[in-house]
């Protein structure tokens, strides 16, 4: 009795440690005695077909997945998936996708990274690259290494709609298009570290420091510039208080109202703002649009030399901003209203600006 207790204790630990030591399996996986993740060949067969990957774009980044357990049924070597490079980075690894083992590679959209190469027209910019499924070897070889194109198409309107193209499954290629994010941040210091909050209030006359970047921008092909910002007291509303127009401060805006720090020489530009109110307004809705240039854009602001943005607008930003809820007696003096307190909502806002008129 003592001796078939025991041993079913020990069948027990011995089980739960192989199932910790195979940490977790997919569905289509079985915890091996090797205490190894394996494919559950019951699941699969070899069709004799072509790898079929999925292949997305989104994040601006070389989405690609194919899955682990039907390659190795098909005789490929699932340990040997790369893109055009054998640098460790550019290889595919084992991911669950959805319950089932997967080889996934995440590379961003940045020419030279696993030799991704770049072509652009007025349109769009493509990022191409060769995906490589090697064969297992045998000494009665029947399977051939799989190569396959792949591309991601960005659109230079950053507010086209990402459109998914699948091409055929064999070695002709794989396209796929995507988009941009446009992220805007206000910070509270010149050197744009400390992150504005909606715990800090802000009064009118205040300096703030705003910064626009796309992070996933290839920076050896384009460059970001913010063309226009303004300000409107309602959405929709066809009263625009410009700030900056054609990359430069507005004719009315002093050099003390907006400063521009960086624009159109990098991925990111960067502006020093002071927190104004549109007149009569407790609200404000503000846009920023922005275009892409292929090398730098920086704009000439002086009188003399200031030209117009030929480039199309890619894309159009906006926030609202709220005056705080705070008891203020507004009466006829317009004095008291310069001091009302203002906030940025962290969850939905991410630049600030009021225009005083």
């Amino acid at each position: 009795m003592k001796t078939t207790l025991l041993l079913s204790v020990l069948c027990a630990v011995m089980a739960v440690a192989a199932s910790i030591s195979c940490g977790t399996c997919a569905d289509d996986e079985l915890c091996a005695s090797d205490t190894t993740c394996q494919c559950n060949n019951s699941l699969y067969s070899n069709t004799g077909s072509l790898p079929s990957p999925n292949l997305t774009c989104t994040g601006a980044k070389f989405n690609i997945q194919v899955s682990k357990c039907w390659l190795e049924a098909n005789g490929y070597n699932t340990s040997d998936i790369r893109l055009n490079s054998t640098n460790s980075e550019c290889f595919a690894v084992r991911e669950i996708v959805d319950g089932t083992s997967e080889m996934t590679l995440h590379r961003p959209l940045i020419t030279f990274d696993c030799n991704t190469e770049a072509v652009t027209n007025s349109s769009h910019v493509t990022y191409t690259n060769h995906l490589y499924i090697f064969a297992k070897k045998f000494s009665d070889q029947i399977r051939d290494d799989f190569v396959m194109d792949i591309s991601c198409s960005e659109p230079l309107n950053l507010n086209a709609s990402p459109n998914v193209t699948l091409g055929p499954a064999a070695k002709n290629g794989l396209t796929a298009d995507g988009s941009y994010t446009v992220h805007m941040t206000a910070y509270k210091d010149n050197q744009f570290i400390t992150q504005l909050s909606d715990s800090d209030t802000l009064y009118v006359g205040d300096t703030i420091y705003i910064a626009v970047v796309i992070p996933d921008l290839d920076a050896n092909t384009f460059h970001l510039k913010v063309a226009s910002i303004y300000a409107s007291p309602t959405d929709p509303s066809s009263s625009k208080y410009y700030l900056l127009q054609d990359g430069c401060p507005a004719s009315d805006i002093s050099a003390d109202d907006l400063t521009v720090k960086s624009n159109g020489v990098g991925t990111e530009s960067r502006f020093a703002m002071k927190v104004f109110q549109i007149s009569g307004s407790y609200t404000a809705y503000l846009y920023a649009e922005v275009v892409l240039c292929i090398s730098n854009c920086i704009t000439n602001c002086s009188s003399q030399s200031r030209s117009l943005i030929t480039q199309p607008i890619a894309g159009v930003a906006s926030i609202f901003l709220n005056a705080a809820d705070f008891d203020y007696n507004f009466g006829t003096s317009s004095a008291s209203g310069f001091s009302m307190p203002w906030t940025l909502s962290a969850l939905i806002f991410s630049w600030i600006l009021m225009k005083l008129t």
